[in-house]
């Protein structure tokens, strides 16, 4: 669960407690959405339990409060609906956690990036213990301190390693092509247009952050801000990476919709008749799509 690694010790166990506690089964639309959505990410959907959290969107560290981690599909779905603003957007926040699982998560990529940085720990020791022993003889004359060189260059090694990881920017790279397969899993222009919209939304209210600071305090840290402003920036720049892959894909996809989409374009009683979640603002846009198209139509 991504999310949590947001999370300070405290808030996760607030979390966690809040789920075990107040959760209830998934309704009928929420629920075929995520099997949907489990399925074109290549998983099982019948290994899975679907619960709707209520309120969990108020300790959940993620723009859309739902996520998919050990067997269980967690959705806030008063706050999902909401904050997605659009079909389209639910379902891709879907088909990202579906991805992140099928990929391992969070978990797979500390675990692969953490062994990688102790191998490289250890291997830099013993080679600085063997290379030392035959070309110092201090160090054949003083084998304790040989060895407390050899752990000191792990270590020194361990954290390097560790830092030119974050410095290549290895877990963007990862993020960035998790966006990718969720994106081309999508399928539909419409949906692309939606998460085009709500990207390009959340980059402008990003533009606009600035840090929270209460009347009579002090400012914050020249630090502070500084991380603050580089973790703005990081995010900006991977939602307008998911931007130009949404025009990418939106150029492959010409003319294909989603079923939900589809509906929408035939007939007007498809939302009532419906049991996957169609917002309002779905029918709205799914209406000025139809008047567009018809006026380049006759333009034409």
């Amino acid at each position: 669960m991504d999310g949590l690694y947001l999370l300070s010790k405290a808030q996760f166990h607030q979390l966690a407690t809040h789920i075990s506690l107040y959760h209830e089964d998934a309704s009928p639309g929420y629920r075929t959405l995520g099997e949907q959505c489990l399925r074109l990410a290549g998983l099982n959907p019948n290994r899975y339990v679907y619960w709707n959290v209520p309120n969990m969107s108020t300790y959940f560290g993620k723009s859309v409060p739902l996520d998919v981690h050990g067997g269980y599909v967690l959705v806030d779905e008063n706050a999902a609906g909401r904050i997605a603003t659009s079909h389209g957007m639910l379902r891709y926040s879907y088909l990202s956690a579906a991805v992140r699982a099928k990929e391992g998560g969070r978990w797979r990529y500390d675990f692969m990036t953490m062994n990688f940085t102790l191998g490289v720990g250890v291997a830099s020791g013993f080679a600085g213990l063997s290379i030392g022993r035959g070309r110092w003889a201090w160090m054949r004359r003083h084998p304790v301190g040989s060895i407390a060189v050899s752990l000191l260059t792990c270590v020194v090694a361990t954290v390097a390693a560790r830092q030119a990881i974050r410095a290549l920017g290895i877990g963007v790279v990862t993020a960035q092509k998790s966006h990718k397969k969720a994106l081309t899993k999508l399928d539909c222009v419409d949906c692309l247009d939606d998460v085009n919209r709500y990207t390009a939304q959340q980059v402008e209210d990003l533009r606009k952050q600035e840090i929270p600071q209460q009347p009579g305090m002090p400012p914050p840290p020249e630090e502070f801000v500084k991380r603050f402003e580089r973790g703005t920036q990081l995010q900006i720049k991977l939602l307008e990476v998911d931007m130009e892959e949404v025009r990418v894909a939106r150029k492959r996809l010409a003319s294909h919709f989603c079923d939900v989409h589809r509906g929408l374009r035939e007939s007007e009683s498809y939302a009532t008749s419906s049991t996957l979640p169609i917002l309002p603002a779905d029918i709205e846009r799914s209406k000025e799509r139809l008047q567009e198209e018809q006026a380049e139509v006759t333009t034409k």
